[in-house]
């Protein structure tokens, strides 16, 4: 895909840089460069001599140029360290946004369900609650969500994602035909297992985790 060049000329987009913030960080040239990506490099620069300025104040005007390459090293090299991590951050907030907006239960059929219930050594009844996201997410315990995530055979971090989204309005589909969809607050892990008609010795299990 062709990157649409900007209709503002570099002078403009530097200025705008270097009065954005007396001493730019990463975070402030990574957006930058996210909306001016063909003056990626220019930017990059200006942002490099801005922090090596802060350095030259502090040298004799005889003894700038000596040791100046080693700092210019260090400063493209911290700068590159703090993008990736901007940048990485940036990923990571996307991937649990994406997440968020799909249900690992969603393309399980009734068999499928059974089957995930007999893994979790619960029932259908409380693998729809999680489905429908009806069970509080901060009441699990890590090691649930970890089981969950290997009977899903899905990432932890997506099963994670799935059960912080907002409640789902449970459907009928698996109910009788007259059943309609209700929306309930969610309620604690705890009282979930407890009110879904599990045995002592599946209750033990899923609050042992």
């Amino acid at each position: 895909m062709t990157l649409k060049k900007s209709p503002r000329p570099l002078d403009d987009v530097l200025y705008e840089f270097s009065i954005a913030s007396a001493e730019p960080d990463a975070a402030l040239l990574d957006e930058f460069t996210r909306r001016y990506p063909e003056y990626a490099e220019a930017l990059t620069d200006l942002a490099v001599d801005t922090r090596l300025d802060a350095l030259r104040g502090d040298k004799e005007a005889g003894t700038v140029e000596t040791g100046m390459s080693a700092a210019v090293s260090r400063a493209m090299s911290r700068f590159s360290s703090e993008l990736f991590a901007v940048r990485q951050t940036r990923a990571k907030v996307k991937r649990a946004q994406g997440a968020a907006e799909h249900n690992p239960f969603s393309e399980l059929g009734k068999t499928q369900l059974r089957s995930v219930a007999e893994g979790l050594h619960s029932n259908t009844v409380f693998v729809l609650m999680l489905r429908d996201r009806q069970i509080d997410p901060t009441t699990m315990s890590k090691g649930f969500v970890g089981v969950v995530a290997n009977e899903l055979k899905a990432p932890v971090e997506l099963v994670a994602a799935h059960f912080a989204g907002q409640p789902q309005a449970m459907s009928g589909q698996l109910f009788k035909a007259d059943a309609k969809p209700q929306k309930s607050p969610q309620i604690s892990f705890e009282d979930a297992v407890k009110k879904s008609g599990l045995t002592e010795e599946q209750q033990k299990y899923l609050l042992s985790l």
